[in-house]
Order: C-alpha cells, then sequence, then structure tokens
C-alpha cells in the first residue's frame, strides 16, 4: 500500500480566523445570465411574431383590395354604361330642376306683372299699313287715265277700269283706233304696292304701245305714274266702286 502523505497543515494566525469561502455566488452568476437568455429568446419570439402579424395583415389588405379591384371590372364589364348613364341621369334630373324653378320664378313674375300693371287697349302701329292696303281687297276700280304731252299728240285723259282679284290687277276697254283694245295687267302686294302694266294690242295679237306705272293701294285708292318707252308720261287714279265690289 502506498503511503498517505499528511496533508499541509496550514498555519493558523494568532487572533484572527480567515474568513469562509462565499460559495453562492458562482449559483447566483449562472441563474442571472438563464434569466436574461430566456428574456432575449422572449423578446426575439415577440418581436417576430409582430412582424408576422403585420406582414400577414397588409397582404389581407392587399388581397381585399384587389378582390373589390376585380369586382368593379367585373361590373363595369357586365354593364359599361352603367356609369356614365348615372351621370347622364343625375345631370338630366338637375337641369330639369333648374328648368322647373326658373320656369315657376317667371310664372309668378308675370302673374305679379298682370297685377301691378292695368292693361292698356291695344295701339295700331305708325308705319303699318292700312287694312285695305294689305289685304288688296277685290273690287272694281274704275277712273281717269292720263298721258303727258307728246310731238305729235296733246295731253289727254279718258276713263278706264279693271278688277283686283286676290292682289292681281286685270282689264280691258276699246281703244281710241279702230281695232284695237288696250289691256292692263299688274299685281299688288300685302303691303299695298302695285305694279302695273298697260299696253295696245291689234286684232292680229301685235302689241303697239306699252307703259309701265308704279303706285300703291291704300284706303281704296289705286294711284300710279309711268312713262312710255318715248318718255311720253302717264297717271292713272282709280278709285274703287261700290257698285263693283265684291
Amino acid at each position: 500500500m502506498d503511503e498517505q502523505s499528511p496533508s499541509p497543515q496550514v498555519p493558523e494566525a494568532e487572533g484572527d480566523a480567515l474568513p469562509a469561502p462565499d460559495i453562492r455566488r458562482p449559483w447566483l452568476s449562472g441563474d442571472w445570465a438563464k434569466w436574461l437568455i430566456a428574456a432575449a429568446m422572449l423578446l426575439v419570439v415577440a418581436g417576430g411574431y409582430w412582424a408576422f402579424s403585420q406582414n400577414h395583415r397588409a397582404r389581407l389588405n392587399q388581397a381585399r383590395a384587389l378582390a373589390e379591384t376585380k369586382r368593379q371590372m367585373a361590373e363595369g364589364e357586365a354593364n359599361p354604361t352603367a356609369g356614365p348613364r348615372a351621370a347622364e341621369d343625375a345631370r338630366r334630373d338637375t337641369q330639369a330642376e333648374r328648368a322647373g324653378t326658373e320656369a315657376a320664378r317667371k310664372r309668378s313674375e308675370a302673374a305679379a306683372q298682370a297685377v301691378a300693371v292695368p292693361t292698356e287697349p291695344s295701339r295700331p302701329l305708325a308705319n303699318a299699313p292700312s287694312a285695305a292696303a294689305g289685304a288688296a281687297p277685290d273690287g272694281l276700280y274704275a277712273g281717269p287715265v292720263c298721258y303727258g304731252p307728246a310731238a305729235a299728240d296733246p295731253p289727254r285723259c279718258f276713263r278706264a277700269q279693271a278688277t283686283i282679284s286676290r292682289g292681281r290687277i286685270a282689264g280691258q276697254w276699246p281703244g281710241r283706233d279702230p281695232g284695237v283694245t288696250m289691256f292692263i295687267l299688274g299685281e299688288v302686294s300685302a303691303s299695298g304696292e302695285a305694279k302695273i302694266r298697260m299696253h295696245a294690242e291689234k286684232p292680229d295679237g301685235t302689241r303697239t304701245v306699252a307703259v309701265d306705272l308704279a303706285g300703291t293701294l291704300k284706303d281704296g285708292r289705286l294711284d300710279a305714274t309711268g312713262a312710255f318707252r318715248n318718255g311720253r308720261t302717264a297717271t292713272l287714279n282709280w278709285r274703287k266702286s261700290a257698285t263693283g265690289s265684291r
């Protein structure tokens, strides 16, 4: 057997005892390290879960927005005129409402004016043609036709007549020369302006002389003046005949 070596003897100081070693410090240090590691892991897990939840929520919102966009596009393809039609209907409704409001306002103003302003009798216009001139009344017109002086014929007048019917003038009478007939044709406008042409005609239809006249029909009076081609003047002053009127 081996001999056991004697354990070293630690000399003891006189009067003072050595402090006992602190055997708890290593245990406390290891426990705090475990708690710190656990807390750090918990923070890491919580942060990862928060990041995951935020990412998942963002994806859900994006998916919902995409689904809503697809739904609107599908509705637009199914009824492409729904949007413009609705806008057009709204615009028409607004215009109709405005028109109704404006019409009501005008009716109110008209009613107020009718109450406030007394009715005045109608007055004829200063420049309005007379009823006889505007209507060119039908009937028989007669009176003198006068020619001015000529180189081989002194001034002279003779009586003649013509009928006015629906704005047209027509008449005839025997001429001064044997076999010659005088014809008168013309028109009267609604305003009373008259245009007349007289000519002499032989039995074979040959026209010898012609004169153009212009005048007015007013208040039963037909007055016109003109000239032959050679410059000889002609006037016509007729009145409506009571016996020949219709």
